[in-house]
């Protein structure tokens, strides 16, 4: 060992005759386990809370959004037992078969504890009409609601009226249609695409949208519509005419639906407004009209129903010029 100024150094080649106790160094591991969270998560605790509730309220929209696309969009749950192809082969068909009579022989039967009147449409000229038709043309045998509309009178799916597309809300959200041809040929249908209404404004025929409530002989999985009104539905059958079915008293949509597949309706699409437009021309040419209808006049002076009118004519107006004095328009 030899001594410096500076330190003391020392010299030994041997580490075996070094005998020295050597100092164990001590090792200090800082814990990261604090007594609460960091200074700046404890001046805004509120902030937590406010992202949970809008967590919370997307995720209820986003199921909202994805159970109402499932049972009005993507699977209206049953399909029609005519395609539309099918639909749009026969409304550009020649086929024509006016009624060249009076009216038409309605008949009521009981289902399933279901009232209901069976309005037949065979031979009848289907169309939409702007305007609630006057009831001395003696041309109009049946007229009924189409579409549904909002306060501000946009309706609610595609309709088309003699070509012309009106402005609409929710164009795709009802499986269910009915399409006229030009010369009032009618079919019914389920499906979401746009070849039926596409085919009636190009060849300047009618379209409108309601919920599908029966398709092929079923029942949809889910009904949009709850409670107990008068119901009504257009309906084809096994043989493939149609008919219009009005109950008689309030019913809920599953017991009318239920009632009208035992009653061996094929495809059926929902006719809103009950009986509050009932109109039939019976067979001796004498009309038939409910007292909701005379309201509706009175209401609407001007004659224009918030969306179209569906009717049905015969192919020409009978008894000479057509009209009567039974008209609710003076």
């Amino acid at each position: 060992m030899k001594e410096t100024d500076d330190y003391i150094e020392i010299i030994n080649d041997d580490p075996a005759e070094d005998n020295r106790p050597v100092d164990i160094p001590v090792i200090t591991i800082e814990s990261s386990i604090t007594d609460g969270p960091p200074p700046e998560k404890r001046k805004h605790p509120w902030r937590r809370t406010i992202w949970m509730a809008l967590g919370i309220l997307a995720l209820a929209i986003i199921i909202g959004a994805l159970w109402r696309y499932r049972f009005w969009m993507v699977d209206p749950a049953v399909s029609s037992s005519v395609s539309d192809a099918d639909n749009i082969a026969y409304l550009s068909s020649d086929i024509t078969s006016p009624l060249e009579r009076k009216g038409i022989t309605t008949a009521t039967d009981s289902i399933l504890g279901v009232a209901f009147t069976s309005y037949p449409l065979a031979g009848l000229r289907g169309s939409l009409e702007k305007e609630i038709p006057d009831t001395a043309d003696r041309s109009v045998v049946l007229m009924m609601r189409s579409a549904d509309y909002y306060p501000d009178g946009t309706t609610i799916g595609t309709v088309v009226v003699d070509g012309d597309i009106l402005p609409a809300k929710e164009k795709r959200t009802r499986p269910g249609y009915i399409a006229f041809s030009k010369d009032g040929k009618t079919a019914v249908g389920i499906s979401l695409n746009d070849k039926l209404s596409d085919f009636a404004a190009d060849a300047g025929g009618s379209f409108f949208r309601q919920f599908a409530i029966l398709g092929s002989g079923d029942l949809p999985a889910a009904f949009a519509l709850h409670g107990k009104v008068e119901r009504g539905a257009i309906g084809r059958m096994a043989d493939g005419t149609l008919h219009y079915f009005l109950t008689r008293h309030k019913e809920s949509m599953y017991d009318f639906a239920d009632a009208l597949r035992e009653y061996g309706v094929m495809d059926a699409v929902y006719i809103t407004g009950g009986n509050g437009y009932e109109f039939y021309r019976d067979k001796e040419g004498e009309a038939h009209v409910s007292p909701q209808l005379r309201e509706h006049y009175a209401k609407y002076p001007d004659h224009k129903a918030p969306a179209p009118m569906l009717v049905f004519r015969t192919s020409a107006a009978v008894n000479g010029d057509g009209s009567d004095s039974s008209s609710l328009m003076n």
